[in-house]
């Protein structure tokens, strides 16, 4: 193991005896023990086995719940009950809303930003349009993702910029062996048609604020539908 996860796991061994004392110092032997106990052995667990999904998705759950449990005991041995759940509850609210900000920003996502998104890649959207699902997120790579139910218009109209760019590499058979894709090295742009979709991805040196430089923007010929998709790798 690195270093960092070296130290991070004596770190946390440190704030699992804790975990254990403060209960136990105020007379709560059995919490203390499980909790102490608990921690303990999960953290023995993925230190000894290597498990890289602990170390990165449960120890942070792990502290923060440590740091929760220990603002409440602490603030309790010093005969402040009330001010300890009061803390203990309002880390509780902050660290729900730091696991569910993924699906918040789903949640609330508007057509002004899907406009907005569009926008920075030179499309334009004149009429009113549905949001048909949206996504964004990811642990190691992010992903931002949406589909648009489109007007006629505006369908036409953006299928037609594809089609006319210098970059359009013509219809592609369906039989194709392979269809065409961007050049990374090379900050490259391929469009392209099928009888299914009119395609356009590439790669740009100038990442968006989310991180995102690698690019797909399908334009569905059945659905009137615009799918995009970017990624930061």
């Amino acid at each position: 193991m690195a270093p960092v996860t070296i130290l991070i796991t004596f770190i946390l061994f440190g704030l699992s005896a804790l975990c254990f004392w403060l209960p136990f110092k105020n007379g709560h032997k059995k919490l203390g023990s499980v909790v102490g106990i608990l921690l303990s052995l999960i953290i023995i667990w993925s230190f000894i086995e290597h498990l890289d999904f602990l170390v990165l998705f449960i120890w942070p759950l792990i502290i923060a719940f440590q740091i929760i449990f220990l603002t409440y005991w602490t603030f309790r041995n010093f005969g402040k009950h009330k001010t300890g759940v009061i803390l203990a509850v309002a880390l509780l609210v902050v660290l729900i809303l730091t696991i569910l900000q993924p699906w918040i920003v789903d949640w609330t996502f508007s057509k002004k930003e899907a406009k907005e998104m569009l926008s920075w890649h030179g499309i334009e959207l004149q009429d009113d349009f549905e949001i048909i699902e949206n996504e964004s997120g990811g642990f190691t790579d992010y992903v931002q993702t949406f589909t648009l139910e489109l007007s006629k218009s505006d369908f036409t109209r953006i299928a037609e910029d594809i089609r006319t760019s210098k970059n359009f590499k013509g219809f592609i058979s369906n039989s194709a062996k392979e269809w065409p894709s961007a050049d990374y090295r090379l900050n490259d742009t391929v469009d392209y048609e099928t009888s299914g979709f009119v395609k356009r991805e590439y790669y740009t040196n100038v990442k968006k604020e989310d991180g995102t430089f690698h690019f797909y923007i399908d334009l569905i010929k059945s659905e009137s539908e615009l799918r995009y998709f970017a990624i930061n790798e």
